[in-house]
């Protein structure tokens, strides 16, 4: 991944709900001791409940859970959609453990919110229908025309606008000359559709139904700079991770399985992905076949992390490897 030597993107102080969880976790230390993925015995808590963004990134911790793989090693798993909301909730033991971008992730942990990574959603790999879509009647079809037009993401200071600035900043677009605006995922396809915005970053498989309206992808992120550049993943508190070793290599253990089946056969994620999100099973077909990791990549973490300090998306550099738990 060659994220590094961008120029600065700009100064603007990160605001994140990070700040207002330090002092809910004033006693967890951000370099607990964590657990080993070998931990023998049967789970602290078997019970968890897990905020999950229904988007193809996920796919293995519904499949675990309705192949009964999180059965087989003792834990019994609720899975809530959840909003924008992660830090928060996690925070405040609504949940056990969420998903979450790596950039939210990263400028919690630099504000000093004790967190840990415990297992990766997916790498950003080109041609798999993410990036910065425009309605093929809007006429937009390169970065320079987005100039001075609305580009929607789904986060402020997060994954979709970091790399939309970096990829428009590579192809000669000033990125303060776009309109970032925020909009609450799931409502990014019809914004765009019905004109409400010039251009929206989307992924499946909220792309896939975009391009059923006549959407395009212009700006493919992964083909450049940002290729394997990791995406999201699956994150607990520090404190949970202490007191519940063996119940975190549990998860560990069912989300590999269920990672590995479905790397197995492409046509094993295109018939369940429409279980868990609106897509029909015709559309289902037109996703990327995705390549599930099942360890937290350290190193290409790392180089994100230190990116974004330099673009001042964080705080400040965060050493990730004291913040994963059984990464590689």
């Amino acid at each position: 991944m060659k994220i590094n030597g961008f120029k600065r993107l700009g100064t603007k102080s990160i605001t994140t709900a990070a700040a207002l969880c330090v002092l809910a976790l004033a006693g967890c230390s951000a370099n607990a001791t964590t657990p080993a993925a070998t931990a023998e015995g049967a789970p602290e808590i078997s019970t968890m409940k897990i905020g999950v963004t229904p988007v193809g990134d996920f796919a293995p911790i519904y499949y675990a859970k309705a192949k009964g793989i999180f059965e087989k090693h003792g834990l019994n798993i609720d899975i809530d959609p959840k909003g924008a909301s992660e830090v928060p909730p996690l925070v405040a033991n609504s949940y056990q453990a969420v998903t979450m971008s790596w950039t939210t992730y990263i400028q919690a942990v630099a504000q000093n919110v004790p967190l840990k990574a415990v297992f990766p959603g997916i790498d950003g790999e080109p041609d798999t229908q993410t990036g910065i879509y425009t309605m093929k009647t809007s006429g937009i079809t390169t970065a320079g025309q987005l100039a001075g037009k609305s580009l929607a993401v789904n986060q402020p200071r997060a994954t979709f606008e970091l790399n939309s600035r970096i990829v428009l900043q590579e192809k000669g677009l000033d990125p303060s000359k776009v309109n970032f605006q925020v909009l609450p995922l799931p409502t990014l396809v019809d914004a765009l559709a019905g004109g409400k915005v010039d251009s929206a970053y989307l992924l499946p498989p909220f792309s896939t139904i975009a391009e059923s309206k006549g959407a395009q992808l212009i700006i493919d992120p992964y083909k450049d700079s940002l290729t394997g550049s990791p995406i999201a993943g699956y994150v607990m508190t520090a404190d949970f991770v202490q007191k519940n070793p063996r119940t975190v290599a549990a998860f560990q253990a069912a989300m590999k399985e269920a990672a590995d089946a479905l790397n197995a056969d492409p046509k094993v994620y295109r018939d369940f992905v429409t279980t868990y999100t609106t897509l029909t099973p015709e559309l289902a077909q037109k996703v990327p076949a995705y390549v599930f990791p099942t360890a937290v990549n350290t190193e290409k973490l790392q180089e994100l992390a230190d990116v974004m300090a330099k673009e001042k998306f964080s705080t400040r550099t965060v050493d990730i490897s004291k913040t994963i738990v059984g990464g590689k």
